[in-house]
């Protein structure tokens, strides 16, 4: 009987993280659209949006439409490796010297860099210290 019980609740968790709500707040009509919603207590209903702000709603002031869950991952952006942030020529710089100047109304647009061109701090340090090894 417990584990049922254990089981049910369990589920009921799993899935409803899987689901993205509609809310509806019935005073002010405001409707806050892709977020999850648990329930802390039986009178009140918890409402986390995307961002990670929280709101305690009591149920009689709300409607909450269920809906499938559509948040995006956000991708990290590209980190520049160890060597290259040592010996490499930082954009911190260049955003800087551009202040100075008065040319930060611009935007620079750089072209892609290749594999060999973004690495090749790494690279090099990395076959040095193998010929060290190798190489009496």
């Amino acid at each position: 009987m417990n584990r049922n019980l254990l089981y049910t609740l369990l589920f009921s968790v799993l899935v409803s993280s899987l689901y993205a709500d509609s809310v509806t707040v019935k005073a002010s009509k405001q409707l806050i659209e892709n977020v999850k919603t648990s329930s802390p207590s039986p009178s009140e209903i918890l409402v986390e949006s995307k961002d990670g702000t929280k709101q305690t709603f009591k149920k009689n002031q709300i409607t909450v439409v269920t809906s499938p869950v559509v948040w995006e991952d956000a991708k990290p952006a590209e980190k520049p490796g160890f060597f290259s942030r040592m010996f490499g020529s930082g954009k911190k710089e260049e955003t800087k010297e551009a202040e100075v100047t008065g040319a930060a109304t611009e935007e620079k647009k750089e072209e892609p860099k290749s594999f060999f061109d973004r690495r090749f701090p790494e690279i090099a340090m990395g076959t040095m210290a193998i010929l060290w090894i190798l190489l009496p």
